[in-house]
């Protein structure tokens, strides 16, 4: 059966207009690229940034509790890490117990933020305006209110 068959084209749009995957993917990306430009003269992307901005607000955390904060994957949050670890803004040791190794952030990195939090500034203001700030907190919370569904 094709799928054009049993739905119509009016159908399908229904379906991509209420996808809240479909939406939050599409916003996320426009975002994301967003933040990527803006922070682009500090050569981070926005993951890189977002993962530098938990290290140093955790200072020594493990990857596990990186990745928790961040909720993304070991693996991937891993890759982050290497880039990050080997541009020389975080270190990771092995702790002296266990398998934990312990994340921080060196002076060069404090060095990055710094020159990237302005930035970072920037495009939140300028997102801001777009959407007005009550809009902002509401999407806020509601992201936040998603996040905590149990799927």
């Amino acid at each position: 059966m094709r799928i054009d068959q049993k739905y119509t084209k009016r159908d399908l749009a229904k379906i991509g207009l209420s996808c809240i995957q479909f939406n939050l993917k599409k916003t996320s990306r426009k975002i994301s690229a967003y933040y990527d430009r803006i922070l682009q003269p500090t050569g981070l992307k926005s993951t890189q940034f977002s993962v530098l901005i938990v290290v140093a607000l955790k200072e020594a955390t493990s990857i596990v509790g990186i990745s928790r904060l961040v909720d993304v994957e070991r693996t991937t949050l891993q890759r982050s890490l290497e880039i990050l670890q080997r541009d020389g803004f975080i270190n990771i040791e092995k702790e002296d117990k266990g398998n934990v190794r312990l994340v921080s952030l060196t002076a060069l990195g404090r060095r990055k933020l710094e020159f990237a939090i302005p930035l970072w500034k920037i495009a939140q203001e300028n997102i801001s305006k777009e959407l007005g700030k009550e809009k902002i907190k509401g999407l806020l919370r509601v992201l936040s209110e998603t996040r905590r569904i149990k799927v």
